[in-house]
């Protein structure tokens, strides 16, 4: 026999046959790149190249000009977000209701009035509820810079605020402002 016809196990023992492809590699790769974070040929073409210029979509606000007067916004610093905040207000606030609303104030010792909005399932399903917050949200929004600054104040929408128009909640809210002594206009009166 020659070596050729003899089985591998054979050769070296039991196992030798696993023994030859087990080989001991470097970990050393051959085609290795200097820094892999430098954008190759095949990177996205889509993003733009000078970050300073961005393209915008969609319109350009009209309201740039209203907003220099007076801001309109409604950030996060004068939300109540937290639900121990809102507890906190329900439980020691004063209280002033409405046909649509009631509004519970509290003061909170903060250069700035937070405001907060509350529907319950009574109102009505999900669509009617968030109609009825947004309607609250942008009352709060437009009525912002008439408030006394260090209170936070709760609205909570009652079961009759689906059936009302923007402009009835309008009306209510103002004179509920008007009424709990929330208003910079109040005061001078």
């Amino acid at each position: 026999m020659n070596e050729r016809s003899v089985p591998l196990d054979r050769k070296e023992g039991i196992g030798s046959r696993r023994n030859n492809f087990e080989k001991n590699l470097s970990t050393k790769q051959r085609f290795q790149k200097k820094n892999p974070r430098i954008p190759a040929p095949h990177e996205n073409q889509r993003r733009t190249v000078d970050p300073e210029k961005k393209t915008r979509q969609g319109k350009k606000t009209a309201d740039r000009l209203i907003r220099g007067r007076l801001d309109l916004k409604f950030p996060r610093s004068v939300r109540v977000r937290a639900r121990a905040e809102y507890l906190k207000v329900q439980r020691s606030g004063r209280k002033t209701g409405g046909r649509y609303l009631v509004i519970l104030s509290l003061d909170n010792n903060l250069p700035s009035s937070r405001f907060g909005v509350t529907v319950s399932r009574k109102t009505g399903n999900a669509v009617t509820r968030n109609r009825v917050k947004r309607r609250i949200r942008e009352l709060q929004r437009l009525h912002r810079h008439k408030i006394l600054p260090g209170k936070d104040i709760v609205v909570i929408a009652t079961r009759k605020a689906s059936e009302a128009s923007f402009e009835e909640m309008r009306s209510e809210y103002a004179q509920l402002i008007a009424r709990a002594a929330l208003s910079r206009e109040s005061l001078v009166k």
